[in-house]
């Protein structure tokens, strides 16, 4: 075994997936399981082995289907490459009689961490089909040939190879200490850990379960038109399983209120117009949730009570899913915020606050805000919170001017998300103001504290705005 790979000689191979590959036939490390390329096994196995796992693979590596001639007999379709495949190892120190438990977790975790910023983003989601799809590949099988002679995969089983090409080793590896500790309680000397690692992988996995199993029109629907609010009722159902799970909150009368206390801190929505949206919002989930109970169908998918916005409850709820998901990874300390700071909420490398809390603010409501501490400034220095909340506001106007104003007419997915810009005469007043009191900060001291708090891309954002320009001239 290789020095590079020599830590690995407490793990034994468990598992392959003939449909993932990792990208420059790289490895993934979540603690106690390792995903590695087949290609690679003399880095990662005794010498000894490779032989006879060589042999193994390109046996059940060979795709089959049943002839056409004769149905007892088959041919050969595609043979599968080695550096297409990914094998799994599993730690020495988890006992044998969860192998199949954490292998199963670790599977659902791999799939949400290298899809997490697609979904965050609603972008293209790989099929959970290639993930679910594994092979047996431990040396007690397959030192005994008569296991595996007479396999093969077949034709009708074979799934698209899943190239993962870009996947954060920090989460990776916060994910893998939660694996550690769920399968390895006796390392841990907290239990309120283990149990809410619990509940983290948990509500991943009511996740997945349902967002990645839809119907496929085959001719790219042509003549069919399977669009996401087929699946609206399902999708309520279970993302409101994942939340009540990773809160810990028990159905009852109380669980939007129990749902809005445990989700509002995670925001830091502090003032009235952005908390009443956010409080509509969850009632407006928890209500269609009722209605789909009830077996109510039809129901209008759309989240209108922000005057900005169109925008689908669940990917809205789906944006908020992930963020607490990243949230409670750092509050849990398996996850480092890109910055430490009591008043605003926790940013990350992938993940950023400012682009849901868009949903709740809306633009003019933002200005207002800002221009109070734009007097306030005047007044004396602003304290500490409300030097990071400016920046926070600051830079949610950029985002939001940057990811939606620029493209009105955008709409992630299928329509899922529109935009509706406020008339610039209700934005002229206080952004005018705002504009002519920055400027003069700058002329007269251009390091002052309060500048420093501003994003960089405020102020021509806003001229930007205010001027209606449609394309970004920064």
């Amino acid at each position: 075994m290789s020095a590079q790979h020599a830590g690995f000689r407490n793990f034994h191979i468990y598992a392959f997936l003939p449909f993932i590959q990792l990208a420059q036939e790289s490895m993934i490390q979540m603690g106690p399981i390792v995903f590695w390329p087949a290609s690679k096994m003399q880095e990662f196995l005794p010498e000894e082995s490779i032989p006879l796992l060589t042999e193994y693979l390109k046996k059940v590596g060979q795709v089959k289907a049943h002839s056409c001639v004769k149905n007892d007999q088959f041919i050969d379709t595609v043979m599968l490459d080695p550096k297409q495949m990914m094998c799994v190892s599993i730690s020495n120190e988890i006992p044998e009689d969860v192998h199949e438990f954490i292998l199963i977790d670790a599977m659902y975790l791999l799939y949400f961490a290298c899809s997490f910023r697609n979904l965050y983003y609603n972008h293209h989601i790989h099929s959970f089909n290639s993930f679910r799809k594994l092979v047996p590949a431990s040396m007690d099988f397959i030192n005994n040939k008569g296991n595996w002679e007479s396999l093969h995969i077949k034709e009708v089983d074979r799934e698209e190879i899943i190239c993962l090409t870009l996947i954060d080793p920090e989460i990776c590896k916060g994910l893998g200490r939660a694996l550690e500790t769920m399968y390895l309680p006796s390392n841990v000397d907290d239990p309120e850990f283990s149990q809410a690692y619990k509940r983290i992988v948990r509500a991943i996995r009511y996740l997945i379960d349902r967002f990645f199993l839809r119907f496929v029109n085959l001719f790219q629907n042509k003549g069919l038109h399977l669009t996401e609010e087929l699946y609206e009722p399902e999708n309520v159902i279970f993302l409101s399983s994942s939340f009540e799970t990773l809160f810990n909150i028990e159905e009852s009368q109380e669980t939007a209120a129990d749902f809005k206390n445990k989700l509002r801190p995670l925001l830091h929505l502090k003032y009235s117009r952005p908390v009443e949206i956010f409080w509509k919002w969850v009632d407006e989930f928890y209500l269609l949730k009722r209605k789909i109970m009830r077996g109510e169908t039809f129901l209008d998918p759309m989240f209108r009570l922000n005057p900005n916005f169109e925008v689908s409850q669940v990917l809205l709820g789906i944006k908020l899913f992930v963020y607490s998901i990243y949230y409670y990874l750092f509050k849990y300390q398996l996850l480092q915020s890109t910055h430490v700071d009591p008043y605003t909420p926790p940013d990350f490398k992938w993940i950023h606050p400012e682009e849901i809390l868009l949903f709740f603010w809306t633009e003019k409501s933002v200005l207002e805000k800002v221009s109070l501490f734009v007097k306030e400034n005047e007044q004396g220095p602003l304290t500490d919170e409300a030097l990071s909340e400016m920046n926070l506001l600051t830079t949610l106007f950029v985002s939001l001017y940057d990811r939606y104003y620029l493209s009105s007419h955008m709409k992630a997915g299928e329509g899922l998300i529109l935009f509706l810009p406020t008339p610039v005469a209700e934005l002229n007043g206080e952004g005018q103001y705002i504009l002519q009191k920055i400027r003069e900060f700058n002329m007269k001291d251009p390091q002052c504290q309060f500048l420093k708090y501003v994003h960089p891309y405020f102020l021509s954002a806003l001229e930007d705005r205010l001027l209606e320009k449609r394309i970004a001239t920064r």
